[in-house]
């Protein structure tokens, strides 16, 4: 009786701190500062991409979006730009650097030739690429839409451009995938965006097996559940998994672990 009650209390401690971190990680949207570059085929892919975000994600996300100084030397329509992107909140970079310990994720929603040689040069004279090298170097979240900057994308065959010889395709797609060496994680379509933003607090389903959970699977007849790295399994789901006799096989750094309750027909093999 006493292990029981001790279960029940830690279970309803691991609830409380769980839905409370949740709670913090709602309250709290996460900024994403888009390092904007000025692109020979244009900039829509990428606006688009932050369009999509801002409609999906709006209420978890703080999207800032931070034009690189050839975007204004080309005498853009920023207002233009703002509307496309359906981002509002435009800074300088020189804004940029002075918030630069605020930002969860640096995204780089067009990603020109130039700037992935930029970056595999070290060229930190160019401020948005000195940002880009000390954000990797502190371990902070970088990503890029790849489509600027890979020969063979969509984008480059509506344009045009797609008629360049295999060699130069080759290089220019070599050195795109040595900028990924660099923590530097490339996003190819708008599923991989989407998924690669998506707010914790939007992933929280499962991520807490309860004693409920364990007793709804043996009302339906199942003696086997397996889950994923780093769910949480309550001590009262252990013990109701060892009345239940009810098999939990937990993924542990790519190999399963099972609580041995296997004396059943189905899994006597």
């Amino acid at each position: 009786m006493l292990v029981n009650r001790q279960s029940a209390l830690a279970e309803s401690t691991l609830h409380e701190l769980f839905y409370r971190n949740m709670s913090s990680i709602e309250a709290r949207p996460k900024t994403v500062l888009a390092l904007l570059f000025y692109h020979m085929n244009g900039m829509d892919e990428g606006l688009k991409g932050l369009k999509e975000l801002k409609e999906s994600y709006g209420r978890h996300l703080r999207i800032q979006v931070c034009p690189d100084q050839r975007v204004l030397d080309h005498h853009l329509n920023l207002s233009a730009l703002a509307c496309k992107a359906g981002v509002d909140a435009w800074i300088s970079l020189e804004e940029a650097e002075r918030r630069k310990e605020k930002v969860d994720y640096f995204y780089i929603p067009v990603l020109p030739f130039s700037t992935v040689s930029d970056l595999l040069n070290f060229n930190d004279k160019q401020t948005p690429i000195r940002l880009l090298l000390w954000a990797l170097m502190s371990g902070k979240k970088v990503s890029a839409n790849s489509a600027g900057a890979d020969p063979y994308h969509f984008i480059w065959k509506e344009a045009g451009l797609n008629q360049g010889s295999p060699f130069l395709k080759h290089e220019m797609k070599k050195r795109l995938q040595q900028l990924g060496g660099f923590g530097l994680q490339l996003i190819k379509n708008a599923e991989q965006l989407q998924t690669y933003f998506k707010p914790a607090s939007l992933k929280k389903d499962k991520q807490v097996i309860t004693a409920e959970m364990i007793k709804r699977h043996a009302e339906a007849g199942e003696r086997f559940i397996q889950v994923g790295q780093g769910i949480i399994i309550t001590p009262l789901a252990r013990d109701a998994a060892q009345e239940y006799r009810i098999e939990i096989c937990e993924e542990r750094a790519g190999e399963l672990y099972g609580n041995g309750n296997r004396s059943w027909e189905s899994h006597s093999n």
